[in-house]
């Protein structure tokens, strides 16, 4: 009798305590906040038609890490990249060159889930870019400007776009654009789209 009140006991011990990992494995599943890392392309352009410069879209790349807090519908993205763009200049009297440049850049964006399930979310977003440049090579616009000298070390733009989660699988399109010149007295914004793959660790 005592036996089978023991096993009793501790078939109910062993049911409560799998109850209690079950529930929280799916609460941390579940949980809001999310770490991952990105890279993908970059499609650039200094948007130097004013000159007698004509400035076209170039490939470069960017990669770096991401992290997303869920609030409901409503989520907050922030991201730290290693990003290069390039812009392809061509003048009648020297042919093609390109403007290259390295960044490192933070946005901070806020979402939206228009569609939302375990699996799968399609989003919509928007925020503001602080970018920091690490180096340039643009010799061609000081050869054609003397006033231009060097990219600023900061710069600030805006981003916008919209995305897809599958898994734990994200994919992103977004249009990046310069609230700030690339130079104090050399009025040019740079402008970029962006394609991205990254992963979501948790």
């Amino acid at each position: 009798m005592k036996t089978q009140l023991k096993l009793k006991n501790l078939m109910t011990l062993l049911l409560v305590g799998t109850a209690f990992i079950t529930n929280e494995a799916k609460s941390q599943s579940k949980s809001p906040i999310h770490i991952g890392f990105k890279g993908g392309a970059n499609f650039s352009n200094l948007s130097l038609a004013k000159s007698n410069l004509d400035a076209k879209y170039s490939l470069g790349y960017h990669g770096g890490l991401f992290t997303r807090v869920d609030i409901s519908q409503l989520y907050v993205q922030g991201e730290v990249l290693y990003s290069q763009k390039k812009s392809k200049i061509e003048n009648s009297s020297f042919g093609k060159e390109q403007a290259k440049w390295s960044s490192i850049e933070v946005p901070v964006l806020v979402g939206y889930k228009l569609l939302q399930s375990d699996n799968l979310n399609f989003r919509i977003f928007g925020g503001g870019v602080y970018s920091y440049v690490l180096n340039d090579k643009a010799s061609v616009l000081k050869q054609v400007f003397q006033s231009f000298q060097k990219f600023d070390k900061s710069n600030v733009g805006y981003q916008v776009g919209a995305g897809v989660d599958v898994g734990k699988l994200t994919f992103d399109l977004r249009y990046e654009g310069a609230l700030t010149n690339i130079s104090k007295e050399f009025k040019a914004r740079p402008n970029s789209f962006q394609a991205s793959i990254g992963f979501m660790i948790f």
